[in-house]
């Protein structure tokens, strides 16, 4: 379903990405490639608090018609992620990228999860799941083939 600036909402992806990431109340949640707040809306009702990386204009408007009260967005790179917002314990990048943003993983909490799908923009990618077990190493999971836009960083 496109939405504007070139994005699209990711068909029913967004479900298994939240079966993945097993979110629960206390959880703070980084959505990075946001676009509409589709998905921000949806771990709004999951976790403690959502910080997404958006479309903000049109997200802001649609998240506060639902109700959206713990979600906070911004515009930026999101490769990025959200540099100056400590740790998370979920991260669902909601974008294609061909390998996992360095600055993400390092923005895991300690058994945080991080929902990804890998591959060439241009085609099929891989839905994955990164996990930061509680020495520091990571632990990688595959979940399953998927098509998402590219991942904006910049």
């Amino acid at each position: 379903m496109p939405i504007p600036k070139g994005q699209t909402l990711s068909q029913p992806y967004v479900a298994k990405m939240l079966e993945a990431a097993a979110i629960a109340k206390s959880d703070r949640v980084l959505e990075t490639g946001a676009g509409s707040g589709y998905l921000a809306a949806l771990a709004a009702n999951l976790g403690r608090e959502v910080c997404a990386e958006a479309l903000v204009q049109r997200a802001r408007s649609r998240l506060r018609h639902l109700g959206c009260r713990n979600v906070d967005l911004r515009h930026g790179d999101g490769s990025a992620g959200w540099p100056d917002g400590g740790e998370f314990d979920v991260i669902l990048v909601s974008a294609a990228s061909a390998e996992i943003p360095a600055a993400l993983a390092m923005q895991l909490a300690p058994s945080g999860r991080l929902i990804i799908p890998l591959g060439n923009p241009d085609g099929v990618q891989r839905l994955k799941k990164l996990v930061r077990a509680p020495d520091g190493r990571f632990v990688e999971e595959e979940i399953e083939d998927v098509r998402f836009v590219p991942l904006v960083s910049g």
